[in-house]
C-alpha cells in the first residue's frame, strides 16, 4: 500500500471498491511466515505489534497486503478489540521511531498506517468507527511525538470527510492539543443566562475566526494589528487553522498581541456573530450560546462554539468563571438583531425560519400575500416567533418597520410587497443605532449611494478597482455601479430602506440616512460561481461600544475614501467617533462585513 496523504483518501476509497476482495489477494508473509488468505487476521494478531512495525519499515512491499488482514481482524467483532489494542501499540511503535521532525513521506506512511485500508475506511462506517476509537490509544499528553506532530496529524484527519466533530474532540484532548473537553462543558438546557446590549458597554473580548481557504494571512495581520492599536486592553481570539502571523507581529518576548485558537484544520467560515452568542451566566460567568438553526453550507460552523470552548486558554477561562456552552432552544440569527439596553430590534425577515416552522410551510407563502387574509396568516405566525424570540434576548421585540396588523387591511398586501424588498439582507448591514438623549437611527440609502457615486473623485476608483479585484477600467466603475442601483432588485430593497427611516423617525429616533453600493459579482476580475448577484459596500455594519461615556463605532474601510469620509461625519453628528478598519476583502465579497466577522463579549 502506498503511503498517502489523508485528502487523498475518498479517490482511493472508489478505486479500492473496484478491486477483488482481500481474500483473493496473495498471500502474506514476514520474514518467512506465510498466512493462509483464510486465517490472515489472527495471524497477524500473534505478532508483537512493535515487532511487526518494525518489518514493515524493511519491507515496504508488505504494508499492502498486511493492513488489509489488519482490516479483516477489525471487522470480526470477536477480534476487534484486540485489533484495537494491536493498532494502538502499532502507532505508538511507528511514531517513537518517527522522532521530533519526520519528513512529509512519512508523515503520510504513518497516515495510512492510522487508516489501516483507505477504501474500506471511507465506505464501511462500523469499521471507520471501530479504527478511529483506536486512535486516542495511539498517544497521550505526556508522551513524543511533539505538539506540531500531534497537530499535523489531526489537521489531515479532520481534512477526511467521514472523520466526524466527535471523533476530533476526543483525538484533540487525549493528544493533549486543547486544555479541555467541550463535552465536559456542556449545560442542555443552557439554563439562565443574560444577552448585553450592543450599545452601553465596553468591549472586553473580540472573537475572529480567519479560514485560510477564504482569509489570506497578510490581510488578517493588517486587521489584528488594527484592532490591537485601536484598544490594547482588549482580549482577541484568533480562531484559525493558520498562525496569523509574521514574526513582527510578535512583542519582544516572542508573544503574539493575541490569541491564536487553533481549528486543526477545521475551516469554519469567517463569521463568528451568526452560529453563536457570549451571553452572561448569573454568577458572572460566560456561555457559549449555540445557534440551532444551522445555516445551509455552513454546516461545519455549528461546532464553532464548541471548538472556542475547548481552545479558550487557561488563564481566560478562569476570568471568564469556566466557560460553558449549550444549545439554543430558540433560533436566532445574530446579523438579523440589533439589541439595545431597553428591546430588541428586528424585521420580519429574522423570524422566517421560525414562523415557517409554526406554519408548517417549507418557504415564505408569497404567492398569499395578494390577499388580507393570506397576510394576516403569516404576519400572526411573525409576532408569535418575535414573542419566542424577545424571551431568548430578555427584552421586548419591536419591529423597525410597521407590521401589517396596524395597517387597514385593504393596505397590508401593498405594505407585504414593500416589506419583501428587504429580503435575503441581514439587517446589521442597513442600519445602525446608536444611543444618546435621543436615539439616533443611521439608515442605508442607495439616494445616497448614488450621490457618492456621482461626488467620488476620480483618482480614487483605482484603488477601489484593486482592493477588490474588479475587471472594468477604473473610469467605468462610477457608471457600472449606478446602473447596479437602478434593477427591480435594488428598488425593492430602497423601498424597504425608506419604510425603515419612515417607521424609526416615528418612534421618536434621529434618522439619518448613510449611503450604500451594491457591487455586481460579474464585475470581479477572479470569475467563480457565487451565489449572489451583488456584495454590499455599507457603512452600517459596525460594532458600537460606550467606554467611559465616549460612543465608538468600529467597522471596515470601504476602500472609498469619499464614502468613508462622508461616514464619519454622519457618526461624528450623531455624537460617535467611527474608526475604519483594513477590510477582510474576500469577506466583503462575500457579503460579511465587519460585524458579522466578528464576535464580542462585553464587560
Amino acid at each position: 500500500m502506498v503511503a498517502v496523504p489523508a485528502r487523498q483518501v475518498l479517490a482511493l476509497g472508489f478505486l479500492a471498491l473496484l478491486l477483488p476482495h482481500p481474500s483473493c489477494a496473495p498471500v502474506a508473509a514476514i520474514d518467512g511466515a506465510a498466512a493462509r488468505s483464510d486465517d490472515g487476521a489472527r495471524w497477524i494478531l500473534a505478532w508483537s505489534p512493535e515487532r511487526f512495525e518494525e518489518v514493515l519499515v524493511k519491507r515496504p512491499d508488505l504494508v499492502e497486503p498486511n493492513l488489509t488482514m489488519l482490516a479483516d481482524a477489525y471487522g470480526d467483532p470477536a477480534l476487534a478489540p484486540q485489533a484495537a489494542d494491536f493498532h494502538a501499540r502499532l502507532l505508538r511503535a511507528r511514531i517513537h521511531r518517527l522522532g521530533a521532525a519526520p519528513s512529509a513521506a512519512e508523515v503520510d506512511a504513518l497516515l495510512t498506517l492510522f487508516l489501516v485500508h483507505p477504501g474500506r475506511f471511507g465506505h464501511v462506517p462500523e469499521l471507520r468507527r471501530r479504527i478511529v476509537a483506536s486512535w486516542p490509544g495511539a498517544l497521550d499528553a505526556a508522551t513524543p511525538p511533539p505538539h506540531s506532530l500531534r497537530a499535523r496529524l489531526l489537521r489531515e484527519m479532520n481534512a477526511l470527510p467521514e472523520f466526524d466533530y466527535e471523533a476530533s474532540e476526543k483525538l484533540e484532548t487525549a493528544w493533549g492539543l486543547v486544555p479541555r473537553s467541550s463535552a465536559d462543558r456542556r449545560r442542555e438546557p443552557p439554563g439562565p443566562f443574560a444577552f448585553e446590549d450592543d450599545l452601553s458597554r465596553p468591549i472586553a473580548a473580540s472573537v475572529y475566526s480567519l479560514p485560510s481557504d477564504l482569509i489570506d494571512l497578510a490581510g488578517a495581520t493588517r486587521l489584528l494589528g488594527a484592532v490591537r492599536a485601536l484598544d490594547a486592553r482588549r482580549e482577541l481570539l484568533v480562531m484559525t487553522d493558520q498562525r496569523p502571523l509574521p514574526a513582527e507581529a510578535a512583542g519582544e518576548g516572542g508573544e503574539l498581541p493575541w490569541e491564536v485558537l487553533p481549528t486543526f484544520g477545521r475551516l469554519f467560515s469567517p463569521w463568528p456573530r451568526d452560529p453563536l452568542s457570549l451571553v452572561r451566566r448569573p454568577d458572572g460567568g460566560v456561555l457559549v450560546l449555540v445557534r440551532p438553526n444551522v445555516q445551509p453550507q455552513r454546516e461545519e460552523d455549528f461546532y464553532l462554539g464548541r471548538e472556542l470552548v475547548q481552545t479558550l486558554p487557561e488563564r481566560l477561562d478562569r476570568a471568564w468563571k469556566g466557560v460553558t456552552w449549550g444549545t439554543s432552544l430558540i433560533p436566532f440569527h445574530n446579523g438579523q438583531a440589533l439589541l439595545v439596553p431597553e428591546a430588541v430590534w428586528i424585521d420580519l425577515h429574522a423570524v422566517e425560519i421560525r414562523a415557517l416552522a409554526l406554519l408548517g410551510m417549507p418557504r415564505v407563502p408569497v404567492e398569499l400575500f395578494g390577499s388580507p387574509t393570506g397576510v394576516d396568516l403569516y404576519a400572526a405566525a411573525v409576532e408569535r416567533a418575535a414573542a419566542e424570540l424577545g424571551a431568548l434576548y430578555g427584552r421586548p421585540v419591536r419591529f423597525v418597520h410597521p407590521l401589517p396588523s396596524e395597517r387597514p387591511a385593504a393596505e397590508r398586501p401593498a405594505l407585504m410587497a414593500r416589506l419583501g424588498g428587504g429580503a435575503g439582507h441581514d439587517l446589521d448591514a442597513l442600519l445602525t443605532l446608536l444611543p444618546g438623549r435621543k436615539q439616533t437611527a443611521l439608515v442605508a440609502d442607495l439616494t445616497a449611494g448614488r450621490r457618492l457615486l456621482a461626488a467620488a473623485p476620480a483618482a480614487e476608483w483605482a484603488g477601489f478597482r484593486a482592493g477588490y479585484g474588479l475587471a472594468p477600467p477604473a473610469e467605468r466603475l462610477p457608471g457600472e455601479l449606478t446602473a447596479a442601483l437602478d434593477t427591480p432588485a435594488a428598488a425593492g430593497l430602497d423601498t424597504f430602506l425608506d419604510l425603515v427611516a419612515e417607521h424609526l423617525g416615528k418612534q421618536g429616533m434621529a434618522v439619518e440616512r448613510l449611503p450604500l453600493l451594491l457591487v455586481p459579482t460579474r464585475l470581479l476580475a477572479r470569475q467563480e460561481e457565487l451565489r449572489h448577484d451583488v456584495f454590499k459596500i455599507t457603512w452600517n455594519n459596525v460594532v458600537v461600544e460606550t467606554r467611559e461615556g465616549k460612543v465608538r463605532a468600529e467597522g471596515f474601510a470601504s476602500l472609498l475614501p469619499a464614502g468613508d469620509k462622508r461616514a464619519a461625519a454622519a457618526f461624528t453628528r450623531a455624537g460617535s467617533a467611527l474608526d475604519l478598519l483594513p477590510p477582510l476583502v474576500r469577506s466583503v465579497i462575500l457579503t460579511g462585513g465587519y460585524r458579522c466577522a466578528s464576535n464580542h463579549l462585553r464587560g
